[in-house]
């Protein structure tokens, strides 16, 4: 990655003015002296730095004010106060089919949007035909697109985006509107984009994709960064902003560095505490202990592909409880998400908790994980999704498979063979 500014943020502010009445606006007008209007403030004091070849996540909840900042970078909005440097022609995927012409055939605007985007005629058409393959739709091109599904805007939109060969790649959750396979086909282009050195902006709701695709990430939060880091710490602060019923104290804690402290007087706790654990929740229940057991109930550190392994959770109730849910996320060392279930989705109803009562919950799971090393994330909460406990990344396992295979999982499947009739092969003459 160079070192060299693709994009340059210093104290950037957005406002926009909101009116009870349209009058209101109209006596701004003719008295300028008076405001009628309430102020509102998209965006607080951003500044940032991206360098190039950079893959930058945004992640925060509806309002945060990833989209503004986008839509700044982008250059389709214009900041009330701060300065904005960018170097390299920007590719954008905002808002679903942002750009089009709705009385456009489809075709003609790949051919608008692409001289927007800095493409002379020549080189898009030279880029058409794989464009239209890359969109999928078929005849659809010839017709406007107000005739379009959703997905069919957004395949032609990242279809123009990603053939322009950009500088600066910018995707606003727009990729959610697909299909899983032209999800897949997307997120594939997009690490081939990275792989060629393009600088990428990525907002998503998916925070495997973010912590995979990412080299670094940003926080948002009621239009001020509330944080810039690695990836899988930006992401599991996000959570635990999610589940908390108190955002200031997560957010004070977010911004002095505290919320991966263990405050828990828990001796399993404290043995784990040199994995710097990321910890959140009002502790009206707490997690105890977590074990991981074979199949005859023995603390194990080592499983083997094809057996049956126990994860083992004590959770203690500090308060009366009577809509505990207890979940489990298992992960690879890269934070990716393997599998995760919570006993609420396995329709499992467990008993009410008197203070200070414990319960022991056991997850009975096969192991098709194939050989490496695997972390085990544990989670309580309401059924209103409220966050009791959550313990990060807390026990650490590694599986050993004798059969080598490729990937995250052994699927173990079988194999056979025959000669197919047309190739059977014909019986050797004898000699004589």
């Amino acid at each position: 990655m160079s070192e060299e500014i693709a994009i340059s943020l210093t104290n950037i502010s957005k406002c926009y003015k909101r009116y009870a009445r349209p009058v209101d606006r109209l006596k701004e007008i003719l008295l300028p002296g008076n405001s009628h209007a309430q102020e509102f403030w998209a965006l607080r004091d951003i500044s940032l730095k991206v360098y190039q070849g950079e893959t930058l996540g945004i992640i925060g909840q509806n309002g945060s004010g990833k989209s503004t900042l986008l839509q700044i970078i982008a250059g389709t909005l214009t900041p009330t106060t701060g300065e904005v440097f960018v170097n390299g022609r920007v590719s954008a995927l905002l808002e679903l089919g942002s750009g089009f012409n709705p009385e456009f055939t489809g075709r003609q605007n790949v051919f608008f949007n692409g001289q927007i985007l800095g493409l002379s005629r020549e080189e898009i058409e030279a880029k058409f035909d794989e464009i239209t393959a890359f969109a999928e739709i078929g005849d659809f091109i010839e017709h406007p697109v107000k005739t379009y599904s959703s997905g069919m805007v957004v395949r032609l939109a990242f279809a123009v985006v990603a053939n322009t060969k950009p500088s600066i790649l910018i995707v606003d959750e727009a990729l959610a509107v697909g299909d899983a396979k032209f999800q897949a086909r997307c997120m594939k282009r997009i690490r081939h984009l990275k792989e060629q050195g393009v600088t990428i902006l990525f907002v998503s709701h998916d925070s495997g994709s973010v912590k995979m695709l990412c080299n670094s990430a940003v926080l948002m939060n009621n239009g001020r960064m509330l944080e810039v880091g690695d990836p899988k710490d930006v992401v599991n602060h996000y959570i635990a902003l999610l589940s908390s019923d108190n955002n200031e104290v997560v957010i004070e804690k977010i911004k002095s560095d505290e919320v991966t402290l263990i405050e828990e007087d828990n001796d399993f706790i404290k043995e784990n505490q040199d994995q710097t654990l990321h910890r959140h929740g009002n502790k009206l229940a707490i997690v105890k202990n977590v074990k991981i057991l074979d199949e005859k109930g023995k603390e194990i550190k080592k499983i083997e592909t094809g057996e049956y392994f126990q994860i083992s959770i004590l959770v203690e109730a500090k308060a009366e409880i009577s809509d505990l849910i207890v979940g489990i996320s298992i992960r690879n060392l890269m934070g990716l998400v393997i599998y995760g279930t919570n006993t609420h989705l396995q329709k499992i109803n467990l008993p009410g908790l008197q203070e200070n009562q414990g319960l022991k919950v056991l997850f009975q799971v096969p192991c098709y994980l194939n050989k490496g090393v695997y972390t085990v994330s544990v989670g309580v909460h309401s059924e209103e999704g409220l966050s009791y406990d959550w313990v990060d990344e807390l026990v650490v396992f590694e599986v050993n498979n004798s059969i080598y295979c490729d990937g995250l999982i052994d699927l173990q499947s079988t194999i056979t063979f025959n000669y197919p009739e047309k190739y059977a092969i014909a019986p050797s003459l004898e000699k004589y």
